[in-house]
């Protein structure tokens, strides 16, 4: 089967682990790399000039000199608008890491014009869903190992030195981190959120400019109650970049504990679920839906559609840390209705 024709916007630091995977994936070709900065443009040609791949300062650019099928996003989040509406408007696929976009109002946008564009695939990149241990937490909570679930506790701590715009940003941990946890907790429980409630704060120590940690609650429909705390500049202790994660249920707790997936029962017997094991960050499978959809018609596992929910509860999370107030989430999937 011919291979998708890609161009890359963005070679930052993601963007770099993203053209390796391209390069070595069978269904794919990469036809170009976009990228304004001439130093990201230089470290592109020293690793990959060998390859004979063009590189452009703009998709523009890229778009006059190539006859690509898809763009690939790896720009700074407020970049992602941009991008996405210039490629929709050409007629092209959209595979874009997450977050969708840096606003709840330019998300809109990029979901606006992808709904005026029939036929086109667009895929948000929450590579986490595809880990082996995810996978299997959502299919012990499927096969109702722990019964009715009545609350959820989330915890996550770890730190991160990556620097640049993100150290900008006002909610560096909700926007850019806890998305992937809320977007497991969607993905896992099969459930959307109806309110949240989050206060956030900064430690001294951060090397952020906005709060890089965040704790509260969210409520998961019917009324299941999540806990959730996480931390981008824990010192010390650490979860992991899953977290940990327990289910509170009718038959007892399921754990997600160190990638390991633990149930205790009524009587406190704790017993470990084994699954099966494989070695990926999650973007190989992201790709392979993403290559999958275009071809043969099908909706992705990340589609627009339903990663825009998962945007919309980090946005909700965002707004109610600077209001103070509990969100519901009802006024933002009132925005999606209103497009649709």
């Amino acid at each position: 089967m011919q291979r998708i024709a890609f161009i890359q916007a963005g070679f930052g630091f993601f963007g770099e682990g993203w053209t390796d995977l391209l390069l070595r994936s069978e269904e794919v070709e990469l036809c170009a790399v976009v990228d304004p900065s001439k130093e990201a443009q230089e470290r592109f040609m020293k690793r990959f000039g060998d390859r004979g791949i063009p590189c452009f300062s703009t998709l523009r650019e890229a778009l006059k000199a190539t006859q690509p099928q898809a763009v690939l996003v790896v720009t700074p989040n407020a970049v992602h608008r941009e991008v996405a509406e210039e490629a929709l408007a050409a007629g092209l696929h959209v595979l874009s890491e997450k977050p969708l976009a840096d606003t709840w109002h330019n998300a809109l946008a990029i979901y606006t014009a992808w709904a005026k564009s029939p036929g086109l695939v667009y895929v948000v990149s929450q590579n986490y869903r595809f880990r082996p241990e995810i996978q299997a937490l959502k299919k012990a909570l499927l096969e109702g190992r722990c019964g009715t679930i009545a609350y959820v506790t989330y915890e996550f701590h770890e730190a991160l030195q990556l620097g640049g715009w993100r150290t900008s940003m006002e909610h560096p941990l909700l926007a850019d981190m806890s998305v992937h946890h809320f977007d497991i907790l969607r993905f896992v429980l099969g459930k959307e959120a109806l309110s949240v409630r989050m206060e956030s704060t900064n430690p001294p120590w951060s090397p952020f400019q906005g709060d890089a940690v965040a704790g509260g609650t969210i409520i998961f429909a019917p009324q299941i109650l999540v806990h959730y705390f996480g931390s981008w500049v824990t010192r010390g202790y650490k979860t992991g970049w899953n977290g940990t994660i327990r289910f509170f249920g009718s038959e007892g707790t399921l754990s997600l504990e160190n990638n390991r997936i633990f149930f205790d029962d009524i009587s406190g017997t704790r017993e470990e679920i084994l699954f099966p094991r494989y070695e990926t960050d999650g973007r190989v499978f992201v790709l392979r839906e993403f290559v999958r959809a275009i071809q043969s018609g099908t909706t992705p596992e990340n589609a627009l559609s339903d990663n825009i929910k998962t945007f919309a509860l980090a946005c909700a999370a965002i707004e109610s840390a600077q209001r103070g107030d509990t969100v519901e989430l009802r006024y933002y999937f009132e925005d999606l209705t209103s497009i649709a």
